[in-house]
């Protein structure tokens, strides 16, 4: 998944944002001290939470210079990074998540069974866990349960759904959405939202897709959204919040045989800049 970003741009998503009359500054970061003579080590957790600490720094130059940070990242952690860039002392409160994904994401150290940080990153959002590598986020805060809302949901782990149904997040799952349709399935949990905060970031994993439809990543599964849901998904969060921030995580080139997913970031793209 690593690959993605840069294959996202290759083919077009720096593009069609330019096409659409928007200046576009694509930069790459790595880990702190990456490219040092002395490199630390590498480790999955002290290297994930060097990059969010980047993303942070990085998307808050962006805001500084009244741009959009929009992140690609290879993870779902990335998140963190682009969240806390999103807020400031004063003004934490106000910002709300709309994460879109096949999974919870919503695992702690203790629940996990496979040990994927990437599967703990809306529990880390949201304080349940990784608190002190959280803290050294710049500007990062937890996100309150009932200021994020979780669609497109359908792979849940057994420990996963207990912590959901202890928390206020709201979720909004695939198949209320298939069912209801995307304006009554969706549209109440914006409305809630909007009752607390003004802004949001929207984290879109790419394997909120339905798998028949553009097959994002490995972990990919049935029964989530079509292209053009997801499109509508953008455009109904845009049309109600200020866009904070954007991130497009865990996409794989090499899963994707059709090439579907590129023309599906755009897609969601376009619909958040000319809402």
């Amino acid at each position: 998944m690593g690959r993605g970003p840069a294959y996202l741009l290759r083919h077009g998503a720096g593009s069609a944002m330019r096409a659409l009359g928007h200046e576009v500054d694509a930069e790459y970061i790595e880990p702190s001290g990456y490219r040092s003579a002395n490199p630390p080590a590498s480790t999955e957790i002290g290297t994930s939470f060097s990059i969010y600490r980047e993303v942070a720094i990085r998307a808050r130059a962006a805001r500084d210079a009244d741009a959009l940070p929009i992140v690609l990242s290879g993870n779902c952690g990335a998140t963190l990074g682009a969240v806390a860039a999103a807020t400031s002392t004063a003004a934490q409160s106000d910002v709300g998540v709309v994460w879109l994904d096949a999974h919870a994401d919503f695992n702690t150290p203790d629940t996990t069974s496979s040990g994927f940080l990437d599967g703990m990153a809306l529990a880390a959002l949201t304080g349940r866990c990784w608190r002190t590598l959280t803290g050294g986020i710049p500007g990062f805060a937890p996100v309150a349960d009932a200021s994020v809302v979780l669609a497109g949901v359908r792979d849940v782990d057994p420990a996963e759904e207990e912590l959901l149904e202890d928390s206020e997040v709201n979720v909004v799952r695939a198949v209320s959405i298939r069912g209801a349709g995307l304006p009554d399935a969706l549209g109440p949990a914006l409305e809630a939202l909007g009752g607390r905060v003004s802004r949001v970031h929207l984290h879109v994993d790419l394997d909120v897709l339905d798998s028949s439809v553009a097959r994002a990543n490995a972990f990919a599964v049935p029964g989530g959204l079509s292209l053009a849901q997801l499109a509508e998904t953008a455009r109904m969060v845009a049309s109600r919040f200020e866009i904070a921030s954007l991130a497009f995580t865990a996409y794989d080139p090499a899963i994707d045989m059709e090439s579907a997913i590129p023309a599906a970031v755009m897609g969601a793209l376009e619909a958040v800049v000319t809402t």
